[in-house]
């Protein structure tokens, strides 16, 4: 992997954290819509990064 591949993967990384303290945040103040968006934005971006890392793991 990298260098601007490496900070991409931490970028994306950062950014399903903070889907994801949003999705949890924002389901108990009630705002449902904003809670299922994020929590399947989350869903989606960690998805991709799971087989984005095996796709290098594999090629080691």
């Amino acid at each position: 992997m990298t260098e601007p591949e490496h900070k991409l993967y931490k970028l994306l990384l950062f950014a399903d954290a903070t889907a994801i303290l949003i999705s949890m945040v924002a389901g108990p103040l009630r705002h449902t819509a904003l809670a299922i968006g994020a929590a399947s934005s989350a869903a989606l971006v960690s998805l991709c990064l799971i087989v984005y890392g095996l796709y290098f793991w594999a090629r080691r």
